[in-house]
């Protein structure tokens, strides 16, 4: 096998990961955006003109992103979610932020953020969530994909004493940064 090659392979499969979770972020940071802009008055039709998308779009945009009106009844939410941390349903947490197929809530989006503080391990209802060494090449963020050594910080849970997860989850410094900000724009 050709090293160079690899070696371009393997790098060319990185900045596509980061440009793939560049695109995320910008894709969520437009729609929260439209969703603004119509809570804060602009009717659907007045910002598909603006933005020149379709009525339709913007509808889906805004409907995706939190809905049309802070006092409308919610729809029902899916059932059978939970945070992919501690186990915790979406009935029993505040927030529950969605990954590709990965959940955190937001009391473990709090705990991660202290395990990646200085200071060491703290206890997440299903087991411990610690800090992954820098030297743990093969662990990944299960949000965006990017391995350790391209993150500055990687919290994961190990251990499953009450079955309530189904595998190990992972969250970098920068997922965990965003799902931060999704969870405080949420309880605001």
């Amino acid at each position: 096998m050709n090293e160079q090659l690899l070696a371009e392979a393997t790098q060319a499969g990185e900045r596509l990961i980061e440009a793939e979770h560049a695109a995320d972020v910008a894709r969520a940071e437009f729609h929260r955006s439209v969703r603004r802009l119509h809570l804060s008055g602009a009717s659907l039709r007045e910002l598909a003109s603006a933005l020149g998308l379709s009525h339709q779009r913007v509808h889906q945009i805004v409907e995706a992103a939190g809905g049309a009106r802070r006092w409308r009844v919610r729809r029902q939410q899916a059932t059978g979610l939970a945070c992919s941390f501690c186990g915790r349903t979406q009935r029993h947490t505040r927030a529950l932020i969605t990954g590709p197929g990965v959940y955190i809530c937001d009391r473990c989006i709090a705990l991660a953020h202290k395990v990646l503080a200085p200071g060491g391990a703290q206890h997440a209802t299903s087991g411990p969530l610690h800090a992954v060494p820098e030297d743990a090449a093969g662990q990944r963020c299960s949000f965006c994909g990017k391995h350790r050594r391209q993150v500055s910080g990687l919290a994961a849970t190990t251990g499953n004493p009450a079955g309530e997860i189904s595998s190990t989850a992972a969250i970098c410094a920068e997922c965990l940064s965003l799902c931060q900000d999704i969870r405080a724009e949420r309880l605001a």
